[in-house]
């Protein structure tokens, strides 16, 4: 009985210290709005739902009208996949690489 304590009780302490990391990536791969698209930014695409932009590390959306937003790499590992509604959103990613962005409608390649 005594041995399952000392058991259990590192499981515990990994479970907390691998939580905080779980919930950093959960955040980062997310969409965040933005407030307008700097010159910066090279256009990509222009589709009737969506315009996108890219720079590096960073792909911009202009979302015309409620849409769902897949992204995946281009290995077709889905990397983040949001409901967005109408404005400008922005997305970061630390990795460089060519990614795939999906709605209903369209579907468009960028690199960053």
């Amino acid at each position: 009985m005594k041995l399952k304590k000392y058991i259990i009780i590192p499981l515990f302490f990994l479970c907390l210290i691998s939580m905080p990391k779980a919930r950093a990536q959960e955040q980062k791969n997310t969409w965040h709005t933005s407030q307008s698209i700097n010159t910066n930014f090279k256009a990509v695409s222009s589709q009737p739902d969506i315009d996108v932009f890219s720079a590096p590390n960073i792909i911009k959306l202009k979302v015309n009208h409620d849409v769902e937003v897949s992204i995946y790499t281009i290995l077709g590992k889905l990397v983040s996949r949001q409901y967005l509604h109408p404005g400008i959103y922005e997305f970061e990613q630390d990795a460089h690489g060519i990614y795939i962005i999906k709605t209903e409608e369209t579907s468009c390649k960028v690199a960053i």
